[in-house]
């Protein structure tokens, strides 16, 4: 018990103390190092479509500079490629360019990453990397003459890199039910990171909410005593074994901060100091005439055209993402009543951890299946898992046909 004796029996530091026991208590994999913005990320993706034009793979160097100053000859292209990006973006060093900027721009689908044998490799292993070119999305995004495309398209990727949360926190903000509309770094750090993440402290979106309203009823000095006893006994030094074993408060509240600044170059929020909010004016899907007031309608709409009353336990779903939207059009399509499933929150959970790729739904009698593109289903059973009206299973799934034609 490290925090809980702060403010004994309060729900909110009893969980923060179950969390930093695990070893992976910082939660997913997301962008640690990176400070970027979206003009930098055009600069770079348009460079490497100039150096390897048309989807081309381009050669990168693999061994860092302090062991090798010196570029091959099948390497000079890459180092072109850096440093006029390094000129026009401001960063793009030959090894970050390797070691964080790709990483990150491969897990946001803007590129592709290759190993020696031009083998297409996963965006989150750590396999060694030869090749690097542009993908169809990145080219999508370079290409697009809208600014507010432009950024729909940008946060769709900063999406897929913080593996979905861009749909949980919208919710959550936009959803007069849960009675918040702002959500604090550390709010964040505890609780919200953990909606979905394949660990022992997985929670879902309404524990979460829970968990912050918990948080809230402490007073200002308690709060900061918390954070004074993580930051006093969550250092490396007070650790003996592995990095495993190992846990680093700053290191943690760092991650947390990178996320924050990528959150807040979304078309869906911004940052006011140590707080996340919706966004509003310019370059947001607010500034256009279709307000968040028709957008919770269509939520409403899902119990009226479903007939069935809210449940305990259970929470609304966009089958095919929000964050996946590339334009205020495709916003609109997908914030619709017929893509919308009222599931359990371990079903819920499930599609969480699977960063919301669940998006082909199937009809199995009046039960429903979500699948990705790969191996993973989530299957639904009618009144156990999924509550909805049977009579209008075709029109969803005729309707998640039509998305995911368009939405690719």
């Amino acid at each position: 018990m490290i925090t809980e004796k702060i403010s004994p029996g309060n729900k909110s530091l009893k969980y923060i103390d179950i969390r930093i026991q695990d070893e992976k208590y910082r939660g997913a994999p997301s962008s640690e190092h990176n400070r970027y913005n979206m003009d930098k990320i055009f600069s770079i993706l348009s460079l490497l479509d100039k150096y390897a034009p048309e989807k081309s793979l381009m050669i990168i160097r693999t061994t860092d500079i302090s062991k090798r100053s010196e570029n091959t000859d099948e390497e000079i292209v890459y180092s072109h490629f850096c440093n006029d990006a390094k000129q026009s973006a401001g960063i793009g060093t030959q090894d970050a360019m390797r070691k964080n900027i790709f990483v990150d721009l491969h897990r946001m689908g803007f590129i592709k990453r290759y190993n020696k044998n031009e083998e297409l490799i996963n965006p989150f292993s750590r396999s060694s990397v030869k090749y690097v070119s542009i993908s169809e999305q990145g080219l999508k995004f370079i290409r697009s003459k809208n600014i507010l495309d432009k950024y729909f398209i940008f946060s769709k990727g900063i999406d897929r890199l913080l593996g979905g949360h861009i749909d949980v926190i919208f919710n959550i903000l936009r959803d007069g039910d849960y009675g918040i509309d702002s959500i604090s770094v550390y709010e964040y750090m505890f609780f919200i990171s953990a909606i979905g993440v394949d660990t022992d402290f997985n929670i879902n979106t309404d524990t979460a909410v829970e968990l912050i309203k918990n948080f809230r009823n402490l007073t200002a000095i308690q709060k900061k005593s918390v954070l004074e006893v993580l930051r006093k006994e969550l250092k490396p030094k007070n650790f003996s074994g592995s990095k495993l074993n190992k846990r680093d408060f700053g290191n943690w509240k760092n991650k947390i901060d990178q996320i924050f600044h990528l959150l807040d170059q979304t078309v869906y929020f911004e940052r006011r100091g140590e707080q996340l909010v919706l966004k509003s004016g310019e370059n947001s899907f607010k500034e256009v005439s279709t307000k968040l007031d028709r957008s919770l309608n269509e939520k409403y709409q899902y119990f009226v055209k479903q007939e069935v009353e809210k449940s305990l336990g259970f929470e609304l779903h966009h089958v095919v993402p929000l964050s996946w939207s590339e334009s205020i059009h495709h916003f609109k399509m997908l914030d619709k009543w017929e893509n919308m499933v009222y599931i359990d929150a371990y079903s819920h959970a499930k599609i969480t951890q699977n960063k919301n790729r669940n998006i082909v739904l199937n009809v199995i009698d009046n039960d429903i299946s979500l699948s990705d593109y790969i191996s993973n289903t989530v299957y639904l059973k009618y009144k156990e898992n999924i509550l909805y009206k049977p009579d209008n299973k075709n029109i969803m799934k005729n309707y998640n046909q039509e998305l995911i034609n368009v939405i690719k």
